[in-house]
């Protein structure tokens, strides 16, 4: 009868194989199943949301969680993704996206995230740290609101929860994308602002790279220039949220800016 150098059956081996790798494929079902009942589309939030120990701040206003999305890396440690909209339709912030780390990772940190070196945004501060080591990464750029070429994208699924609820999505956004990593977590963020809401026209060119809000193209509309300014500001005014909430030191009911 075969055996290892151990001693096992090679036939007792494969059972056993073949039984953690059912086992394996169970948690991690189990695993998304909890997450989606933990974080369901249509549940509420105001101020914090707690994703594994970081609590993770939301501007003023309620938030409706439009999509969630678990996920894995590549080394297996669990993400989530989750996409909230305002429930004031009419507001200057329309939505927050948002991916954080759910469980244990490895503690080889995390990659640096190509938009912090990127030199066609607006503005962009990164604090070039190493990659696996901390990371703190803020940015403002323009963004089209339309779906993108992945089906299952947390975006796709949340643009998707939008045209059912009838809401009216503006050409072009605005948005903050705010980062910070250790050598074990990960908090990334992008907030939409909406132009249309705070009455600015659709963009007569709405494709990305000739977009009327296109870092190249606002320099000649100082109100748009003043726009963008203002998007500025409030993330850097709010990234020392993100980083208490990433050190779990966020006082759950303070106020964020507007």
């Amino acid at each position: 009868m075969s055996r290892d150098g151990c001693g096992w059956e090679i036939k007792d081996m494969a059972r056993i194989f073949a039984l953690c790798t059912v086992l394996l494929l169970a948690t991690g079902c189990q695993t998304t199943e909890e997450t989606l009942k933990k974080y369901p589309v249509g549940a509420t939030y105001k101020n914090v949301v707690f994703v594994g120990k970081k609590q993770i701040p939301l501007p003023k206003g309620e938030w409706e969680i439009f999509a969630t999305r678990p996920t894995t890396t590549s080394n297996g440690t669990p993400l989530l993704h989750l996409v909230f909209g305002n429930k004031d339709r009419g507001a200057s912030i329309l939505a927050i996206r948002l991916t954080a780390n759910l469980g244990s990772t490895s503690g080889y940190g995390w990659n640096q995230l190509k938009a912090c070196s990127r030199t066609n945004m607006h503005h962009v501060y990164f604090n070039e740290g190493d990659i696996g080591d901390d990371q703190r990464c803020w940015f403002a750029n323009h963004s089209r609101m339309t779906r993108g070429s992945s089906r299952v994208s947390s975006m796709t699924m949340a643009l998707d929860r939008a045209k059912e609820l009838g809401i009216k999505l503006p050409v072009t956004s605005i948005y903050a994308g705010l980062r910070v990593t250790d050598k074990f977590d990960v908090i990334m963020m992008r907030v939409y602002f909406n132009p249309e809401a705070d009455g600015f026209d659709p963009p007569q060119q709405s494709a990305w790279a000739t977009n009327d809000w296109h870092k190249d193209r606002i320099y000649t509309d100082k109100k748009k220039v003043a726009y963008v300014e203002r998007v500025k500001n409030w993330t850097e005014e709010f990234f020392p949220k993100v980083e208490a909430g990433f050190k779990g030191k966020l006082v759950a009911a303070q106020t964020v800016p507007n």
